[in-house]
């Protein structure tokens, strides 16, 4: 009797079991899963989840949550859409649950959150959620169709103890002409070890847990069946092009922000002829005639090329440093100069009190991550000056409309991209774009303004052909530097440079040294010049615009695969 209570005690201990049994439970869980799939003619599934969960005495719990994807990847780098259609949420009497749905538009999925936030559950809780699937088999085959499904889910955060999904072919798919494979665990598994397959009829296959199935393992099912059984879907018109009928909203708005435009945003008519000028138009800076010729816009080269211009004007001196150490880079020390100086403007007087403020030398690297504080304000201070001498007119009250229809249209895309329609909040976001754009398209010039800013090509005309008129350069002095700031406005330093060395000859630039400028270059020659303005001024371009960085915190088949799936835990 001894021998015998011993083997019985033996056998019992190392029986394995198909699940262990739970006590003191305090989380959620999945006792019981029992998922019936009937597979129809059409290629749509009709899908009957029966979720037994227990939460135990767990305190503030409400429900469980339901997640599924929408699309499938019928191979590498392709997605196809899956149509889901919600038919029931209740208990298994019946009795419907309150629930909240949520399309993510990122991440193409569903999500049914079930349950009362105001009702406290425990122990013991049971959820039936029947819907619809338009397109669940696949056809794009030529050989077969195919049955390729997750059954629970590899994204479930809690545990399931016991799973069985019944699957239900039409007539004409049966057990003799169907092939099948099983795969489960983790996501990517091509293991079988914790599933079974039987059919329990000639057209229905049943498929079961062995063990329980931890959070992040599911089980999935392939079934091959010829072709001709069931019917392709077929997509409606609307599927295949609705999504490109939203452009028309974004053309409708390009078009209405035109016709805006052109009312109240587009310069005068003036005679365009654009005629040579050999000198400054009005003598305005580098910043000012800048922000003429874009409109009302200051850029950063404007600035750069100003601080170039305070150079030659003798109000500062440039000396170039080389900081030595691991890696070697260079800075730029600005030093004021004291005196007498050649025609500075109101604009150049506050581009120097922002520099240096109560100091005489700064370095350029002391104003990375503050000047750009002070952008702002001098692009107002410039642009108030040219408003008030009639170059340009006030900021147009309807660019301000614009801006603020834009910024509204930007929060309503994030809002569509959620809940919605992808391709609606892609619109959306185009057409704040637009709306954007045609913002800062509003500043428009005065017919003064208009017929100023010719001046203003005819001044570019005349530096980019300079070669044209030598005698000019010899008759007055020191025309290159002084136009030096001015051909960097307009981008064309290069090019500058090259017309001067035409004009002047090697010769008289062998000995030239800019008296402004200290550093590495002992005698002129076209190259190096060149790099040392170019360089200076792509560095003082994005010194003074940098401001700090944010940085924040923070066939074949396996498990997974197929459509279907999803996951869910409790909440």
């Amino acid at each position: 009797m001894k021998k015998i209570l011993l083997i019985l005690f033996l056998f019992a201990l190392f029986l394995p079991l198909k699940s262990f049994a739970r006590e003191s439970v305090d989380y959620w869980y999945i006792k019981n899963f029992d998922s019936n799939i009937t597979v129809n003619r059409d290629s749509s599934l009709t899908i009957d989840e029966k979720i037994e969960a227990d939460c135990g005495l767990c305190v503030e719990k409400h429900g469980i949550f339901r997640i599924l994807p929408t699309f499938y990847s019928p191979e590498a780098g392709k997605q196809t859409d899956i149509h889901i259609k919600l038919l029931s949420i209740t208990d298994f009497n019946g009795k419907s649950y309150k629930y909240t749905a949520s399309n993510d538009r990122i991440n193409k999925t569903i999500t049914w959150k079930i349950g009362d936030p105001n009702k406290i559950v425990q122990g013991v809780n049971n959820y039936e959620i029947k819907y619809s699937i338009t397109n669940g088999i696949r056809t794009n085959n030529p050989d077969f169709d195919e049955f390729y499904w997750n059954l629970n889910g590899n994204y479930w955060d809690i545990e399931t103890d016991n799973f069985t999904s019944n699957i239900t072919f039409p007539d004409g798919i049966k057990q003799n002409n169907i092939n099948t494979s099983l795969y489960s665990g983790l996501l990517g598994s091509q293991s079988s070890s914790n599933a079974t397959l039987k059919w329990i009829d000639d057209q229905t296959i049943q498929v079961k847990s062995i063990e329980r199935l931890k959070a992040r393992e599911g089980i999935t099912l392939s079934a091959t069946f010829p072709k001709g059984i069931v019917t392709a879907y077929q997509p409606s018109f609307f599927e295949i092009y609705g999504k490109y009928f939203y452009f028309l909203i974004t053309i409708f708005v390009f078009a209405f922000c035109y016709i805006i435009w052109r009312k109240f945003g587009r310069d005068p008519k003036v005679n365009p002829t654009i005629a040579p000028e050999f000198d400054v138009p009005d003598k305005l800076s580098p910043m000012s005639l800048g922000m003429v010729y874009s409109d009302g816009i200051l850029k950063t080269q404007y600035i750069s090329a100003s601080i170039i211009d305070l150079a030659v004007k003798n109000a500062l001196k440039i000396e170039e440093i080389d900081n030595k150490g691991v890696f070697t880079s260079k800075d730029f020390k600005l030093s004021r100069l004291k005196g007498k100086t050649k025609g500075i403007t109101a604009d150049e007087e506050k581009l120097l009190g922002d520099l240096f403020g109560a100091k005489d030398e700064i370095m350029m690297s002391d104003l990375k991550n503050n000047f750009y504080k002070n952008i702002a304000g001098l692009g107002s201070m410039v642009k108030r000056d040219l408003v008030e001498k009639d170059y340009l007119m006030p900021y147009s009250r309807v660019g301000q409309i614009l801006f603020i229809v834009a910024g509204v249209l930007l929060f309503m895309g994030i809002f569509i991209s959620f809940v919605i329609s992808g391709y609606l909040a892609l619109n959306a976001f185009l057409s704040s774009a637009i709306f954007i754009i045609f913002s800062f398209l509003m500043p428009k010039r005065s017919l003064k303004g208009g017929k100023f800013y010719y001046r203003v090509l005819g001044f570019k005309l005349y530096l980019n052909t300079a070669e044209k008129y030598r005698q000019r350069f010899f008759e007055k002095e020191n025309l290159f530097e002084k136009f030096l700031p001015y051909a960097m406005m307009f981008g064309m330093t290069e090019l500058w440079i090259k017309k001067m060395k035409d004009i002047y000859g090697e010769k008289y630039f062998a000995t030239y040294h800019p008296i402004w400028y200290v550093g590495a270059i002992s005698s002129f020659n076209e190259s190096s010049f060149n790099t040392m303005v170019t360089g200076m001024s792509q560095h003082m371009s994005s010194t003074i615009s940098s401001s700090p960085s944010s940085s924040g915190s923070g066939g074949g088949g396996f498990s997974g695969g197929g459509g279907g799936g999803g996951g869910g835990g409790g909440w």
